[in-house]
Order: structure tokens, then sequence, then C-alpha cells
């Protein structure tokens, strides 16, 4: 992505009196993204935001699931995220950015239209898919943590056979649908985020 994108940001301050307080660290419950979309929306240039802790980019982030089997995927090094090439991923990810809002607002309409655009941009044969939110990640511990803010979306795959990586997206490659297990025992493979998500999955089941 061109570094001068606009990306949609929210103010800490504005989003602590949802959680009750100072940010929840990890994986967790909590308000609906919609609740979330309600507090003063910000688009900022990706420069600034990803240097900024002050704000939190509102990231969805998809998990694809197959008879009780996650699809996983390995960054390589072309990926827009330079921080994260070559770990292990469970989830979709993107930046919302002014090209998804109407009229400089993202409406809980738009956000559903992100999270379609966000997951055919990068994988095929997702026409048929169960959506479900299931809840936050937030981690301080680390640079690219510090400004970002994960919308947990859990999506059910009819048949594993159907998803593919589409050739001309991110650097991304396939390793397989890995159970919840499997994941947990190549810990120290996995980007943090996809962890927090899969035991969010997992403990909503």
């Amino acid at each position: 992505m061109p570094r001068d994108e606009q990306v949609l940001s929210l103010l800490r301050k504005d989003l602590e009196p949802l959680f009750g307080g100072s940010l929840p660290q990890g994986g967790f419950t909590g308000p609906e993204p919609e609740a979330v979309l309600g507090r003063p929306q910000h688009f900022l240039s990706r420069a600034q935001a990803e240097h900024d802790p002050a704000y939190k980019q509102l990231i969805p982030y998809q998990l694809f699931r197959s008879q009780g089997r996650f699809f996983v995927y390995r960054r390589g090094g072309g990926v827009g995220e330079g921080r994260l090439a070559g770990r292990l991923s469970v989830g979709i990810g993107g930046h919302i950015n002014t090209d998804d809002a109407e009229n400089g607002v993202l409406t809980p309409e738009a956000y559903q239209s992100a999270l379609r655009r966000e997951r055919t941009e990068e994988l095929a044969g997702l026409d048929e898919v169960a959506t479900a939110f299931v809840g936050w990640i937030n981690d301080d511990s680390d640079p690219v943590g510090q400004v970002h803010l994960g919308a947990v979306h859990l999506d059910e795959v009819p048949g594993a056979e159907t998803l593919r990586i589409r050739e001309h997206g991110e650097d991304l490659h396939a390793e397989g649908w890995w159970s919840a297990e499997e994941i947990s025992g190549a810990a120290d493979r996995f980007e943090k985020w996809s962890l927090l998500a899969v035991e969010l999955a997992v403990s909503l089941k």
C-alpha cells in the first residue's frame, strides 16, 4: 500500500470509555464494531498512523475455519507489513481507508463491505461464508501492536477445498488447515495476533 494512504484511526482516549478504562491487553470480548465506529473517526496518513500510539488503526482480522480446522498461511517478503514477513498466520487483515468510507465516515454497512473487500483481495472461493464477530485484539508490547486494534471475525468455510490464495494478491503462501492444538504447538512460528485470535475463536465455540 502507498505510504500516503489515509487509514481509519481512533484516539485511544475515545476508545477507552467503551472498554471500561485502559484498553485491555491480549484477546478479549467487548463491544460490537458498530459501537467503536460510533466514536470520532480520523483518517490519517499511514506514515503518521504507524508511528503515533495515541491513535489505534482499526484492523478487521478474519479467520477461516472448516470442520474445526483453521486455514494457515505464511507471509512472504513482499507483504505490505514488512515487520511480519516470514511469519505464519491464520488471519487476513487490512487497513480501512478513505475509499471504504462514505463522505468521510465509515458506516457499519461500509465496514461490512470492507470485510468482504479484504478477503476477496487475498483469497478466492469464498462466495458463501458465515461470518461472526468474536472479539478484539490489543497488544501494546511491540511497535506494530501499539498502533493497531484488531476486530476479530470468524468465517466458517463450507468446504476446505474451495479456498485458495489469489495469484496476484499479496505475497502469501498456503500452509494448509491446522487444528488449534497444532497452531499452539508451533506458537513460535506464528504472529502473535494469530495466536490470540485462535484462542478467542476456540473459547467461543
